[in-house]
């Protein structure tokens, strides 16, 4: 599969943040940014048993239909499930607005995960959307292979 193919697969993607860092947008921050970018955004905190919320789920379906939802964890990252490469380069994207600028930030697919790809890779994010997107796709399009 080439990754001009690739980028049209709808699969999950996460994001995370480098071993041993952690993200400082909070579940309630990204919760908050979620719905003001995107109105039609519904998002629910999960908390742990003190009451801290430690994940926001969320979910949203756009005007041609297309549902897409994930979730934000301050232990783990970023998970977007229902994605091509171009709208999770996309949603990525806005969420890097969050971040620092010098923070690195690792991504991986379901279909790499599936056949074994457990490391994860690094986001061309300071080079801009399309860059993101054609790592994305690339990367699909090695894990899915000739299938």
């Amino acid at each position: 599969m080439t990754p001009d193919e690739a980028a049209n697969v709808i699969t999950s993607y996460y994001f995370a943040p480098m071993k041993g860092e952690r993200w400082q947008v909070t579940p309630e921050r990204f919760a908050q940014a979620a719905e003001s970018r995107w109105p039609d955004c519904s998002t629910r905190l999960i908390e742990d048993d003190s009451g801290t919320a430690q994940r926001t789920r969320f979910a949203m379906t756009f005007e041609n239909g297309a549902e897409r939802s994930g979730e934000y964890s301050l232990g783990s990252g970023l998970s977007l499930r229902g994605y091509a490469a171009l709208d999770a380069a996309e949603f990525v994207s806005w969420f890097l607005t969050m971040l620092d600028p010098e923070v690195s930030v690792l991504f991986n697919n379901l279909e790499a995960i599936e056949r074994g790809d457990y490391d994860d890779h690094v986001l061309p994010r300071a080079m801009g959307l399309r860059p993101m997107a054609e790592a994305l796709a690339t990367h699909l399009a090695e894990a899915i292979g000739d299938e």
